[in-house]
């Protein structure tokens, strides 16, 4: 199967939720897609909005939301990592998500292993105090971090380190082990609280099973992906080899593409004919910002090499090196990326500032009054009064 860069970036693109018109904003639609393209990433940069409401915003448009807090809260459909915000119906593939676990034994020691060998030792030295963070929990339901007390006997860093550290190091050991969970915010912080009658009843997913469950999961939410791609995407480089990947393959149930003009080997589905056709024929594209952290765009080699367009979150480098800017959206127009926009909410005069507008070179005169409508959409999400551009904009 041989399709064209440009179908690849179309197939990319479709399978993120990012092309044709946007659905009803509802609960379904917002849960169809998190379980499309596999999770949300957390992170708690909020310089416009928190990633995973952008993230929906990117796809659903116009939205409350409250959409994804009662997901994860009230309808408990989706559940929230130590990184992730993931689909509960792919809890018995997580069920066995401590550090590592799912990549015991199949490739031998790794900085995983290590890390696992290292909570484990940590956590058999602080018994007393992780009894005490599960009997709170147990006796006074969800709490937030502020509510515990105490010292663990044996530090993180074997330095001082104060106790609200080492009880948040704790919580998040113990929800990477699912003992706790996230049960609820209060003013953006965490509720922590007992695992125990949150999810449904499952049964992980047999190990022998597990590999060919991750890659295709993967493989969904990408469209089509080369082995080193799949392997990176949302952690499940932790549950499959590229062994697993090439027995998938002899079976016919992932099969090879050639991606013309590109290097490299991909992969798809077995439909990977009629999706083509599909994009080739009838491909709807839309115009929207994408947060740094947006499943499309996060593996930043598969970004150039697919978009041809080179991007780095600059949230670290000095002010007066910044080419992009601090919070630098990338725009996509239709199948490409053309440029970025750096918005910043001003949310006590109730303004989006718009700090920089980024251009390729070669971006359409279509893309101006696209991207200033995407602009005002982004402000309205986010209930801002009005935009402020910079003196010199799209």
């Amino acid at each position: 199967m041989r399709v064209s860069a440009v179908e690849a970036r179309r197939l990319a693109i479709t399978a993120q939720h990012l092309a044709g018109p946007r659905p009803r904003p509802t609960r379904a639609a917002a849960m169809r897609i998190v379980r499309d393209i596999g999770y949300l990433q957390l992170d708690p940069t909020n310089v416009v909005a928190r990633n995973p409401y952008l993230v929906l915003w990117s796809r659903l448009g116009q939205h409350d939301p409250k959409l994804l807090d009662d997901l994860l809260f009230k309808q408990r459909d989706v559940f929230e990592g130590s990184s992730l915000i993931l689909p509960t119906s792919d809890l018995a593939l997580h069920a066995e998500h401590t550090y590592g676990a799912n990549a015991a034994g199949r490739r031998g020691p790794s900085a995983i292993d290590t890390w696992r060998a290292r909570n484990a030792a940590w956590l058999a030295k602080n018994t007393a105090l992780r009894r005490s963070v599960l009997a709170r929990l147990r006796r006074e339901g969800p709490l937030p971090l502020t509510s515990f007390e105490g010292r663990s006997v044996l530090s993180w860093t074997y330095g001082d380190v104060n106790a609200a550290q080492n009880v948040g190091l704790m919580l998040a050991i113990l929800l990477r082990r699912g003992e706790v969970v996230v049960a609820g915010r209060r003013r953006g912080h965490r509720l922590w609280a007992l695992a125990e009658g949150w999810f449904p009843r499952v049964r992980p997913i047999p190990r022998a099973k597990r590999p060919a469950a991750a890659i295709k999961r993967s493989l969904n939410a990408l469209g089509l992906a080369t082995p080193k791609q799949l392997e990176g995407y949302y952690g499940f480089n932790h549950a499959f080899t590229r062994d697993d990947i090439k027995a998938l393959e002899r079976a016919g149930e992932i099969v090879p593409v050639e991606v013309a003009g590109l290097p490299g080997r991909y992969l798809a589905t077995p439909d990977i004919e009629r999706r083509a056709k599909a994009v080739r024929d009838r491909f709807e594209g839309r115009t929207t910002l994408l947060s740094p952290f947006d499943n499309l765009i996060h593996d930043r080699a598969r970004l150039e090499e697919l978009f041809d367009y080179f991007y780095r979150i600059e949230i670290y480098t000095p002010i007066a090196k910044r080419r992009l800017g601090f919070w630098a959206m990338p725009v996509l127009h239709g199948d490409r990326i053309v440029g970025s926009v750096d918005p910043r909410y001003d949310r006590e005069a109730g303004v989006l500032v718009v700090n920089r507008v980024v251009m390729q070179k070669d971006a359409p005169r279509s893309a101006a009054p696209a991207i200033r409508r995407a602009v005002a959409d982004l402000a309205a999400f986010v209930r801002a009064d009005s935009v402020r551009w910079p003196r010199r904009a799209a």
